[in-house]
């Protein structure tokens, strides 16, 4: 099994660790690959680098051009001419990896064109499959895969798209990594948690100090992913906070399940990973920040569902996390709520179908 990601924030990749060591419990081999390294340095750079610039300046605007109908359809017929016109210096790598493998599973929508690209300009035939990290779809997966697993069952246009050339939909709940069951969650009263993703988004000193300010949180980590100028920055600022035991600033951390395990709160924007995760470890949730487009809608359903508590600025974020803290009636009908929203046998739901379709295939050869 092949397993594609790409290196935009950490959703994509957590997808397909957990998939990956799902996938080696059951005995598959597969190879984790980053779809940087199948594609040409200037690509990489023309497709993320820009979206992440966007993000890290609090920038909109790209919202309402990815949404439209006509961005991604014209997107994917101009890739194949850019990459014919500029060249390609990593053919012969993804020829390799494609031809080693026997499926592909694209954990983002740009994993799946590209693997559907490479195929078919290097005359290999694979089934192609696709998994959502996020809790809406977004148009870009309008691109043929031979079975798309989603979040839950709702409608949508790019479904209807899918099924008309009668792809499999499963609603099969967000793979994502989860404690032992032989785990025992161990909340510590007070201890607060603030996560900004992958690129430790929506975190600012401001509300690092509002939050030390309240008597109530014992404790409060601090997780900036990747973002090192920003971990750099609160831990010069904090110093003191920090000896005193009050406040831990961390960088990048790949699993955080024993973190949101420890949390009594925890403060994010509203990555579908983070939701789920902290939704099967039974963790409270505020949320502070959503990226326009999926996160969006990821908090809009979970508000819905009364499954988190959501705020806009540090004094709103600052009250909610006080009357959360020793809250157990509220924190209990949250948490109830959000693990209604997921699936804890998503990632086995997955393999089966993909180790029963490599069967398939083999019998039909």
């Amino acid at each position: 099994m092949l397993i594609l990601y790409v290196e935009s924030g950490a959703g994509s990749r957590a997808l397909a660790l957990t998939m990956q060591q799902r996938l080696q419990q059951r005995g598959e081999p597969s190879t984790l690959v980053s779809l940087s390294e199948i594609l040409p340095v200037w690509l990489t750079k023309l497709l993320f680098e820009q979206y992440y610039d966007w993000c890290l300046e609090g920038k909109q605007h790209h919202s309402k051009l990815y949404g439209s109908r006509w961005f991604y359809p014209v997107l994917y017929k101009l890739l194949p001419l850019m990459l014919w016109f500029k060249g390609n210096d990593k053919k012969a790598k993804a020829k390799a990896l494609f031809t080693q493998h026997q499926q592909v599973l694209a954990c983002s929508y740009y994993g799946a064109f590209f693997a559907r690209y490479y195929c078919k300009k290097l005359a290999i035939k694979r089934p192609i499959h696709g998994v959502l990290g996020d809790y809406s779809i977004s148009s870009g997966w309008q691109t043929p895969v031979d079975n798309l697993f989603v979040s839950h069952a709702y409608d949508n246009a790019v479904f209807e798209w899918h099924k008309t050339r009668k792809t499999p939909v499963h609603a099969s709940g967000i793979p994502a990594h989860i404690l032992d069951d032989k785990q025992v969650r161990c909340m510590q009263l007070g201890r607060v948690l603030l996560c900004g993703g992958g690129w430790g988004l929506g975190i600012t000193p401001t509300t690092v100090q509002t939050l030390l300010n309240a008597k109530k949180i014992t404790r409060l980590q601090v997780v900036c992913g990747q973002n090192a100028s920003l971990e750099q920055q609160l831990t010069t600022m904090f110093s003191e906070d920090i000896a005193a035991g009050r406040l831990e600033v961390l960088g990048f951390v790949d699993d955080l399940t024993h973190l949101y395990q420890e949390a009594e709160v925890l403060i994010t924007k509203s990555g579908g990973i983070t939701l789920t995760e902290a939704s099967l470890t039974n963790t409270c949730v505020v949320v502070s920040s959503a990226l326009p487009g999926q996160e969006q809608h990821n908090r809009d359903v979970f508000k819905k569902a009364k499954a988190v508590v959501t705020a806009q600025s540090p004094e709103s974020l600052l009250a909610a996390v006080v009357r959360l803290i020793g809250n157990t009636e509220e924190k209990h009908i949250l948490t109830n709520n959000a693990a209604a929203l997921v699936r804890h046998d998503a990632p086995d739901y997955i393999c089966n179908v993909l180790l029963n379709h490599h069967q398939e295939n083999r019998h039909v050869d």
